[in-house]
């Protein structure tokens, strides 16, 4: 099964592949914006109120992009269902439902802090059960942040093995990156490090889930009208 969604992701992509990692790197490239405006995550020291003020508006800056991320998203989910897709379709979340949007973001990566911190298993189980907010978020508008994140627990229920599994392959380029990133002095080299090996694997990560999120989707409508 796991070999089926590989092939169908594969398949989704095809001659697309190029365009979806410029467009991955763009994206990464747009949320470090944010953070390079904060003087602190490069390790420069805050010598004033100025700059104070200044990192803090970095990193306000960072968070209001990241709905970026559920675009690209939304992106790839209509790339596997085989439609068009523009770099446009990337800030449709900034366009409609922002607030939401935003919330759904930082709740995701909130509920995922907590949860690592409490212990890593945990942390990386609650990872692929939330890997299906943001397509649902597209499907069913009407949901709210939390509604959507609970949707997805539900939906992954049972799959999360297969998800890692789907993953497997792309780990090794991402521990790769944030091997580089802990272990390098120069702290702006150390960053665009890991922020490489994301964009180059988000693709193949996020066209995997879409593919996954189908037919959860697909069996759960099944158990639904079955039960109505």
């Amino acid at each position: 099964m796991v070999h089926t969604w590989n092939e169908r992701a594969h398949t989704a992509l095809k001659g697309k592949t190029g365009m979806l990692l410029i467009w991955s790197f763009a994206c990464s490239v747009l949320l470090e914006i944010g953070l390079m405006v904060d003087t602190t995550y490069y390790g420069l020291a805050i010598e004033s109120v100025a700059l104070t003020v200044l990192s803090l508006g970095g990193i306000l800056f960072y968070i209001a992009l990241y709905p970026v991320i559920v675009g690209y998203n939304w992106l790839i989910l209509e790339t596997v269902r085989g439609q068009t897709v523009r770099l446009s379709d990337v800030f449709a979340p900034f366009r409609h439902r922002y607030g939401k949007h935003l919330l759904a973001t930082l709740l995701v990566m909130l509920f995922q802090v907590l949860w690592t911190l409490l212990l890593v298993v945990p942390g990386i189980v609650k990872y692929f059960s939330y890997a299906f907010t943001y397509f649902i978020l597209r499907d069913e508008p009407e949901l709210s942040a939390l509604e959507a994140i609970t949707k997805s627990r539900n939906l992954m229920d049972g799959r999360k093995w297969d998800a890692f599994k789907l993953i497997l392959p792309m780990i090794p380029m991402f521990l790769i990156g944030l091997t580089l990133y802990i272990q390098l002095d120069l702290p702006i080299l150390a960053s665009w490090s890991l922020l490489l090996a994301t964009a180059l694997i988000r693709p193949l990560v996020v066209s995997r889930f879409a593919v996954l999120y189908e037919e959860a989707r697909q069996e759960y409508d099944e158990q639904w009208n079955r039960s109505a």
